[in-house]
C-alpha cells in the first residue's frame, strides 16, 4: 500500500501539466513502520499528513481519527461541481480553489496549529484507538466536496483504478490492525481464574466418580479432555457397572462397554467384577449372553426388575462366569429354574454342577417357581449360604426338603408368604442345625408351635426369627424358643398368640434382644412391656403397634432403653 502512496507522491501516473494540481501526501516516517504489511510494530503515537500543494508547501494539523480517512473515500455522496470546495482534501479538481480564513484546531495531544498560508491547510489524524476523538464537521463537509469533484475530474482512469485499489488496500489494513488489536488487547497476561474442577487432585475426582451411576460416568466422559482421561484410564473406576435406567438400549450399552473395558485382552473384560442392572427393562438374553462371554471374573450381578430374561441365558451366565458369588433376580417373573430347559436330566445336571458356586440367591417374586425348579436349583448351587424366595407362592414342603438335603451350608433363609409351608418343612429346615442363623416364614400360617419348637431344638445358633402372622404359635413356642435360643437377637412375633407370660420367660431368657415386634398382638399389657424394657436394656428397636397400652408403658421403655425407638400408634405419646 505504501507503494501506491509513492507512485501519487512521485506523480507516475497522468500528464506532467497535471503534477502541479496534484496534492502532496506527506508521511510521517513513524506511521511507514508501524503500518509496513498491515502490522502494528510501536506502540507511539503516529500521524498521517495531507498537504495540498501550494507556493509554500507548508501545512497545519488539526484533530481527527484515522476512521474520517475510510469514510471520506467511500462516500458516494455528489455535491455540485460549483460548491464551494476546500483543497485541504488533499485532491485536486478543475473547479476553482478558495482560500478560507485561518482556522485553528487542536489536536489530540492538546497542541493547537493554525494555517495561516495562503491556498494550504493540512489534516493530522490520530490513528490509536481510544485517544480522545472530537469532531471537525467543517473539514468533513468539505472532504466530500473534493469526493464529488474528484468523480467529476478529467485524470486518466488509470490513476481513478489506481486510488480505488489504494482505497481497497486502506480497508484491508483497518480490518488486519482492528484484529490485531483485538488480540493484543484481550485477556492475554491476565489471570484468569480457574473452573473449582480443576483445582482438586485426580484421586479426589475418583473418589466423586465413584459414587455415580455408569451412564452417568459416561456422560461426565464429554466435559473435557482431562476427565476423559482420567474415567476410561483408571481401571478401578470400571470394576462395577451401575445402571439403573429403564430407557437405555441396555443390551447396546454393555456391548459398547465391555469392549471398551477390554485394555490388554480384546476378548475378555478381567477387571470387572459387579454389575448391576435393576430396572433396565430392556434388558435380553443378548445382554446377559454378552456378559456371560466377556465378563469371566464376575463376582456380583443384580438384576431386579428385568422382566425378559429366561432359564438358558441365566444358566449360560451362571456357568461361564465361574467365579459367580451373588445373583440377584428379583421380579424375574420368567426365570423358572437356573438350567439349560425346565426338564433338565440328571446326568446333565452332574456334568454341570461343579461349574455353579453361587453363595447369594434371592428369587423374590419369581411367581413361576416351583418345588422341580427349585431342586434343580439346588442340586446346581450346593454351596449357597444365602436363599430368599420370597413370595414364590407355589412353594411347598417338597420344595423345603430339596433345599435342606442339597444345601448343607444355607445360613440364611426366607420363604415369606409361602401359604404351602407346614411344620413338615420346618422339620426338615431344622436339619440345617447350627449353620442356620436366620429365618423367616412370615406368613405362612400353617407354621404352629410344632415348627418353631423343632428348629428351637435343632438350631441353637439362631439369631433372627420372623413368625408375624402364624397365628398358630403361642406362648409355649416363645418359651422353648427363649430356653433353646440364648442368642437370639431379632423377633418378629406380631399377630401371633402371645402374652405377658411368654414375654416374661423371653426378657428373662434372652437379655440380649435388640429387636421384638409385637404388632397387633391384642393379649399383651403394660406389664409384659415393662418386663422387657427393664431385662433388655440394650433393646434398640420395639414394635408395638396396634397394641392396647397406655402412656406409662411407652414412658417405661424410654427410661430404661434409652436408644429405642419405638413404633406405636399412640397419638397421646411422643
Amino acid at each position: 500500500m505504501m507503494g501506491l502512496w509513492k507512485n501519487l507522491l512521485h506523480g507516475r501516473h497522468g500528464n506532467q501539466q497535471a503534477k502541479a494540481d496534484r496534492p502532496t501526501f506527506i508521511t510521517n516516517p513513524e506511521v511507514a513502520v508501524r503500518y509496513r504489511g498491515g502490522v502494528a510494530r510501536s506502540d507511539t503515537t503516529s500521524y498521517v499528513s495531507i498537504a495540498a500543494n501550494s507556493d509554500d508547501e507548508s501545512g497545519g494539523e488539526t484533530d481527527n481519527t484515522y476512521a474520517s480517512i475510510k469514510s471520506w473515500a467511500l462516500s458516494d455522496q455528489v455535491q455540485p461541481p460549483d460548491s464551494v470546495h476546500d483543497s485541504s482534501s488533499g485532491i485536486a479538481s478543475d473547479v476553482a480553489s478558495y482560500n478560507y480564513p485561518p482556522a485553528t484546531m487542536t489536536t489530540f495531544k492538546g497542541e493547537s496549529s493554525s494555517s495561516q498560508d495562503s491556498g494550504t491547510k493540512s489534516v493530522t489524524w490520530a490513528r490509536l484507538p481510544g485517544e480522545a476523538k472530537t469532531s471537525n464537521n467543517y473539514v468533513q463537509m468539505h472532504m466530500r466536496q473534493s469526493r464529488s469533484s474528484f468523480k467529476n475530474s478529467v485524470y486518466d482512469p488509470r490513476i481513478i483504478e489506481s486510488m480505488e485499489s489504494v482505497m481497497s488496500s486502506m480497508k484491508q489494513v483497518e480490518l488486519k490492525d482492528t484484529s490485531r488489536f483485538l488480540s493484543s488487547t484481550s485477556t492475554k497476561g491476565k489471570y484468569v481464574r480457574p473452573a473449582p474442577f480443576e483445582l482438586l487432585t485426580d484421586d479426589i475426582m475418583l473418589r466423586i466418580l465413584l459414587n455415580l451411576p455408569t451412564d452417568h460416568v459416561c456422560r461426565v466422559t464429554r466435559v473435557c479432555k482431562r476427565w476423559y482421561r482420567l474415567i476410561w484410564e483408571y481401571p478401578l473406576l470400571w470394576t462395577s457397572i451401575v445402571i439403573n435406567n429403564e430407557t437405555i438400549n441396555i443390551d447396546k450399552a454393555l456391548k459398547y462397554l465391555t469392549r471398551r473395558l477390554s485394555y490388554n485382552t480384546p476378548k475378555v473384560c478381567v477387571i470387572l467384577e459387579r454389575i448391576i442392572l435393576n430396572g433396565c427393562e430392556q434388558l435380553t438374553d443378548k445382554g446377559l449372553h454378552t456378559i456371560a462371554r466377556r465378563c469371566p471374573e464376575l463376582r456380583y450381578l443384580e438384576l431386579q426388575g428385568c422382566s425378559n430374561i429366561t432359564n438358558v441365558a441365566l444358566f449360560e451366565l451362571v456357568s461361564n462366569c465361574v467365579n459367580l458369588e451373588h445373583l440377584d433376580v428379583t421380579g424375574c417373573a420368567l426365570v423358572t429354574c437356573i438350567s439349560l430347559t425346565d426338564g433338565m436330566s440328571s446326568p446333565q445336571m452332574a456334568r454341570h454342577q461343579h461349574q455353579i458356586y453361587l453363595r447369594y440367591l434371592d428369587m423374590t417374586d419369581c411367581y413361576a417357581l416351583e418345588d422341580q425348579g427349585l431342586g434343580i436349583i439346588t442340586s446346581h448351587c450346593t454351596h449357597l449360604q444365602f436363599l430368599y424366595l420370597r413370595r414364590c407362592v407355589h412353594i411347598s414342603d417338597e420344595g423345603i426338603q430339596h433345599i435342606a438335603r442339597n444345601c448343607p451350608y444355607l445360613r440364611e433363609f426366607s420363604v415369606s408368604d409361602c401359604r404351602r409351608v407346614t411344620d413338615l418343612g420346618m422339620r426338615e429346615l431344622s436339619k440345617l442345625g447350627e449353620n442356620l442363623r436366620y429365618l423367616s416364614v412370615a406368613k405362612c400360617d400353617r407354621v404352629s408351635d410344632v415348627g418353631v419348637c423343632y428348629i428351637a431344638k435343632h438350631c441353637l445358633k439362631l439369631r433372627y426369627l420372623n413368625v408375624r402372622g402364624c397365628e398358630a404359635v403361642s406362648d409355649d413356642a416363645v418359651a422353648f424358643l427363649a430356653a433353646n435360643c440364648p442368642r437370639l437377637r431379632s423377633l418378629d412375633i406380631g399377630k401371633c398368640d402371645i402374652s405377658d407370660d411368654g414375654l416374661q420367660v423371653l426378657a428373662e431368657k434372652c437379655p440380649q434382644l435388640r429387636k421384638l415386634s409385637l404388632k397387633s398382638c391384642d393379649l399383651i399389657t403394660d406389664q409384659g412391656i415393662v418386663m422387657i424394657a427393664y431385662q433388655c436394656r440394650g433393646l434398640q428397636q420395639l414394635n408395638i403397634q396396634d397394641c392396647h397400652l397406655s402412656v406409662q408403658a411407652y414412658r417405661t421403655v424410654k427410661k430404661y432403653c434409652r436408644r429405642c425407638i419405638i413404633e406405636h400408634t399412640n397419638p397421646s405419646f411422643c
